[in-house]
């Protein structure tokens, strides 16, 4: 009978302390119900549809005033020397070079980086010498490939579960008879690779960075947060640049190009280029050799060729102080340049004097390559001047 009590004094708590708890958030609830139906009816005396409407229709515009304004505070001034074009079909050849030099090495490891051995190599440029390759560290490689496995290592399912164990047989399934089985497998690996090349002649010195070729360097361009710029001698804010291009340039050690460009002529001219993120890794680099090897800022001129956005308008104005002679080429129906937007988590704008073309191949890829890019500037269809184009579409 004890217990039986006891139950019921204890349900009978249970049940009270629910019908409290019930009840206080009922009173909670009624009193937010009153507080709201109180801001809505204040409110409803300000209220118009047509001011919110027409607040909607107008957004749109009012924001592109804002990116307009942002792009206008960042306008790039005339640079001292007209933009050569004889230069830029070099250097659009080389960027070419750059990738294949690329992937040439990360597919052959016994490739040195002799330009000479690559598809697109022209005559032309023999008077150049190879003053040095960039090297950086890509993290990790998946490659899937096709072998013939020996049956042994089939018979060991961890083995190809394990890329590590995988490339310590590789050599036992090379040389295993034509019994083995043909698969497909990923191997992983660390490996180094190229990022571009510095070339000095008789007349001037070319350093040349190559394209995106990854998807992480791809999304790199279009996920954007920013870190300062600042200037290795006095430590002032040159304004914010793309954290994720700053990095890679600061992945090239093999050599570093502020050191490598010490050991060329400073008194010849010194072209720095790239194309897609090459282009963003000349801006970033010719920026810090600039600074780093003060006796060669005169001789500096930067080309850029599909660039996306490397940072700021405070970035902006101050790159074009240090390094006036700076161009950037683009193909208008590529919106590789648009990237990162112009206000997103940041602002973002462009470096150098547009010299602009419109070639439309239909996608984002054709638009974009770098063979779309060689084709127009062999054909000096960049121009710096204003285009009227038809909005209506009919010409």
């Amino acid at each position: 009978m004890d217990n039986v009590k006891r139950r019921q004094f204890l349900l009978g708590g249970v049940a009270a302390g629910t019908a409290a708890t019930l009840g206080t958030e009922y009173v909670r609830r009624q009193r937010a119900e009153a507080r709201q139906a109180a801001i809505d009816t204040f409110a409803s005396q300000f209220y118009d549809p047509e001011d919110i409407i027409q607040a909607a229709i107008t957004g749109d515009t009012r924001m592109v005033e804002e990116f307009q304004a942002i792009q206008a505070a960042a306008a790039f001034p005339p640079p001292l020397v007209p933009y050569n074009r004889e230069m830029s079909k070099r250097l659009i050849l080389l960027s070419r070079l750059a990738t294949q030099q690329y992937i040439t090495g990360r597919n052959d490891p016994n490739y040195d980086g002799n330009l000479q051995q690559l598809l697109d190599y022209d005559p032309s440029l023999d008077k150049y010498r190879l003053v040095t390759n960039f090297r950086g560290e890509e993290r990790q490689v998946n490659d899937r490939i096709e072998v013939q496995v020996p049956q042994q290592i089939l018979d060991d399912p961890t083995l190809m579960d394990d890329p590590t164990a995988l490339e310590e047989n590789f050599s036992e399934a090379e040389n295993t008879i034509r019994s083995g089985v043909s698969t497909v497998v990923r191997v992983g690996r660390k490996i180094s690779v190229f990022y571009g090349f510095l070339l000095e002649s008789d007349e001037d010195s070319i350093l040349v960075f190559r394209g995106t070729q990854r998807t992480s360097e791809w999304l790199g361009n279009i996920y954007a947060i920013q870190e300062p710029y600042l200037n290795p001698a006095t430590g002032e804010t040159l304004g914010n640049i793309h954290t994720g291009f700053r990095r890679i340039a600061n992945s090239l050690t093999e050599p570093l190009p502020t050191e490598a460009i010490r050991q060329i002529d400073p008194n010849k001219p010194c072209y720095i280029s790239g194309h897609s993120l090459g282009a963003a890794l000349a801006t970033i680099v010719a920026l810090d050799i600039a600074l780093a090897v003060p006796e060669i800022q005169p001789q500096l001129q930067a080309y850029a060729y599909a660039s996306p956005r490397v940072g700021n308008p405070e970035f902006a104005r101050s790159y074009a102080q240090i390094l006036p002679n700076s161009y950037r080429i683009t193909n208008l129906a590529d919106p590789i340049p648009t990237m990162p937007p112009t206000k997103l988590r940041a602002e973002f704008v462009q470096v150098g004097e547009e010299w602009a073309f419109l070639n439309q191949g239909g996608d984002i890829l054709p638009n974009h390559i770098v063979d779309t890019y060689r084709r127009a500037v062999n054909a000096e269809a960049e121009s710096n001047q204003p285009r009227n184009f038809p909005v209506t579409g009919i010409a």
